[in-house]
């Protein structure tokens, strides 16, 4: 049985949860926490005080080298829901980080994004949310697991996303309603809510340090109802009927007592050891703050079950690879050896029967001009597959380089993007927005015209009451490529030179790309 252990830390504590697969299932050996005592905010994930304290911990209780699972908080990261259009389910990881790019004020081209899809955009939307780490950070926790475990994380799972996936195991077979999970940390608390099966909102708050507990519970009971509201405006007036608050009795009847009496919403307990296998002797001594542990394990059990973390930022998702072409290219160049094996072998027998009939040359004479014309035929449908191949326009690309030449966003905003294949003067895209001055528009036409598109302009007006973009544009940007497709060659043997061959009534053909895509 295969060991895996689980990890997170913050400023003030480390919780660590060691188990053993049992099939698709867990055993749950040990569950402990590590006082890190008072740190520096300012201070990084590889402090060195940290590893070695995990370190000491974990050699106290007999572990060693293990496969480690770890989890970063929401405050580790930058998060952010966007809404983009459909698109084929290949093309969504190309088409989350270049808008990820655009939005993000922060990240790099060397950052990890990964994303969930939600089920809050309309019909002819979609809906994701998207996180990114930056590479610093990911450096800072592989070198603290490197020196408590002796070797770099397997997993890089968003907190918040494994106790969910705890609660929808718990949960499995039931219908629930919408419910906001309460996860109360050691200085910081993860509020989420969960519509159906779905993490839908997300935050993190920054508990202070008070001796007085009822000072703690009102200030999160406060932060408590700003998730409640903030998730009804995203919902779009569907509301937060109940309240998950991870732990058992012992530590957290207080503040169940203190949420239902403030907030008039029911309460449940939820203990994250509940419904999974405890080995003995943790059973007997488990550890203080159960709720705590909700995020590791989940991310055990996924692991142990081979399901897909949804955050993983160690194996984001990414466009599938292209199909490994070496198999068919080798069944093509032995296909080409064989034919011309054959072809010498046929010219042998040639050369050795020259007392053969003429009749029969004549016969294979004209077979090999049958064959000639198939040939025509197959590269004359060949030239329609390469066409249909160079009429695709990748949208992607096109987006990149419209957008370099765009104004940059302090003179123009846009509100709208649509792109679309299907009208009468062929592929466009119409962008909707606002400038600040008027002679702006007109730069913003000069920066979309080039040799490949040509502007269609629907006018402009005056919007006194926006502010700072007072005057609107509607551009139509019309997509023109013109490719040349070679005709193919004539055949060089005699007799097939005359008219009404294929190979010579083929001329040059030109052919104008026309193609888009609604947004």
């Amino acid at each position: 049985m295969a060991k895996l252990l689980a990890l997170e830390w913050g400023l003030r504590e480390a919780r660590v949860a060691v188990a053993r697969t049992h099939g698709d299932d867990i055993v749950v050996e040990q569950a402990f926490a590590v006082d890190l005592g008072p740190r520096d905010p300012g201070q990084t994930f590889s402090d060195e005080t940290v590893a070695d304290k995990l370190a000491k911990a974990l050699v106290a209780r007999g572990l060693g080298r293990t496969e480690t699972l770890v989890a970063v908080g929401r405050a580790s990261i930058e998060l952010r829901q966007l809404t983009l259009p459909p698109s084929p389910p290949e093309e969504l990881p190309d088409l989350v980080r270049f808008q990820a790019m655009r939005e993000f004020t922060t990240i790099g081209d060397d950052w990890a994004i990964d994303f969930v899809r939600l089920d809050t955009a309309d019909d002819d939307m979609l809906s994701v949310l998207v996180a990114a780490i930056s590479p610093d950070m990911v450096s800072q926790i592989t070198l603290t697991c490197q020196a408590v475990v002796s070797s770099a994380p397997k997993r890089l799972v968003l907190r918040t996303f494994a106790a969910a996936s705890l609660l929808r195991r718990h949960d499995r077979g039931t219908t629930q309603p919408c419910r906001l999970m309460v996860d109360l940390l050691a200085d910081e608390a993860d509020l989420t809510v969960m519509l159906d099966e779905s993490v839908v909102l997300m935050r993190t708050v920054r508990l202070a340090v008070a001796e007085d507990g009822a000072v703690q519970s009102k200030a999160l009971l406060g932060e408590i109802r700003r998730t409640i509201a903030s998730a009804q405006n995203q919902l779009r007036g569907r509301r937060v009927e109940k309240v998950i608050l991870c732990g058992d009795e012992t530590d957290q009847q207080a503040l169940k007592h203190e949420i239902e009496s403030g907030l008039a919403l029911a309460v449940e307990l939820f203990d994250p050891f509940e419904g999974i296998q405890v080995d003995s002797a943790l059973q007997a001594n488990r550890p203080a703050h159960a709720g705590r542990f909700a995020p590791l394990l989940g991310m055990l059990m996924d692991e142990a079950a081979g399901a897909t973390h949804p955050i993983d930022f160690l194996h984001p998702r990414k466009r599938p690879a292209a199909p490994n072409q070496t198999k068919r290219h080798a069944l093509i160049g032995g296909a080409v050896a064989a034919t011309l094996l054959l072809m010498a072998a046929g010219i042998y027998f040639q050369l050795s029967s020259l007392d053969a009939e003429i009749e029969a040359v004549k016969e294979a004479s004209a077979a090999m001009k049958d064959e000639a014309e198939e040939a025509n035929t197959s590269i004359a449908h060949a030239r329609s597959v390469e066409h249909f191949l160079a009429s695709d326009i990748t949208w992607l690309d096109e987006l990149y380089a419209m957008a370099k030449q765009l104004p940059p966003p302090e003179d123009a905003i846009f509100t709208q993007l649509n792109m679309n294949t299907r009208q009468p003067s062929g592929a466009q895209i119409v962008l909707d927005g606002f400038t600040r001055e008027a002679d702006q528009i007109s730069e913003l036409r000069d920066s979309l015209r080039s040799d490949d598109r040509r502007i269609a302009s629907t006018g402009t007006s005056n919007d006194p009451r926006r502010e700072d973009y007072t005057w609107r544009f509607k551009e139509t940007v019309l997509l023109t490529k013109t490719i040349s497709i070679d005709p193919p060659q004539p055949s060089a043997e005699p007799g097939d030179s005359e008219a009404g061959h294929p190979a010579s009534d083929a001329a040059d053909a030109t052919v104008t790309e026309q193609e888009s895509a609604a947004q």
